[in-house]
């Protein structure tokens, strides 16, 4: 009777091992399963751009442009008054003062102006000492714009056939730098000679030219 028990409890105890090793491995098994399936899966997507093609505008079509005849040979153009030609018609007048030369100032020589000018100013003069205007055309020395020197002489403009000069003087009792009067006149050349286009007042001229 008492081997019977013990059997029966070996068996008991071998089929109660039996069933806590299955269960066990039953229990690892889903362990693992359940492991590998809660990782994150990551799928890493790569999107590839394909470049757009270059859009290219064909050159411009080479334009033909006829040569003109300036392109070809340029004609020569300026005026023929040299500092020489400058130098003999400075000789020609009557210096500023006793024992005081001209000095050259403003001037179109060397241009295309066909009427040439070239101011004349008092060696270490001021602006109320005397001034001339000298006129050149194709070459030749016209004379002065006027007989006699005056002071306050500017420039003004210049073209091909007339120079504009402005004169100021002395109205009352301003100061010589700064004259109050003015007067605007042109030298014209007339097809054969200078005219001078406005009037000069006797406070400019002093009565002498």
């Amino acid at each position: 009777m008492k081997s019977i028990v013990s059997a029966r409890i070996s068996k008991s105890a071998a089929g109660t091992a039996l069933t806590a090793f299955a269960a066990v491995a039953l229990m690892t098994g889903c362990a693992d399963d359940t492991t590998e399936s809660s990782a994150p899966v990551t799928t890493t997507l790569t999107e590839t751009r394909t470049a757009d093609p270059a859009i290219t505008s064909p050159p411009p079509a080479a334009m033909d442009v006829p040569a003109t005849e300036s392109d070809v040979e340029e004609a020569p153009c300026g005026s023929q008054v040299d500092a020489t030609m400058i130098d003999d018609a400075i000789a020609q007048i009557a210096p500023p003062m006793p024992g005081v030369n001209w000095v050259r100032g403003e001037s179109n020589a060397g241009t295309c102006s066909l009427l040439v000018f070239v101011a004349l100013h008092t060696q270490g003069g001021t602006g109320s000492s005397p001034n001339q205007l000298l006129l050149f055309r194709g070459g030749d020395f016209l004379g002065t714009g006027t007989a006699c020197n005056l002071s306050y002489q500017m420039i003004t403009g210049a073209a091909d056939d007339q120079i504009d000069v402005r004169y100021r003087y002395i109205v009352a009792d301003e100061p010589n730098a700064a004259p109050q009067g003015e007067v605007n006149v042109a030298y014209r050349w007339n097809g054969s000679g200078i005219d001078m286009i406005g009037e000069l007042p006797e406070e400019i001229t002093d009565g002498e030219c």
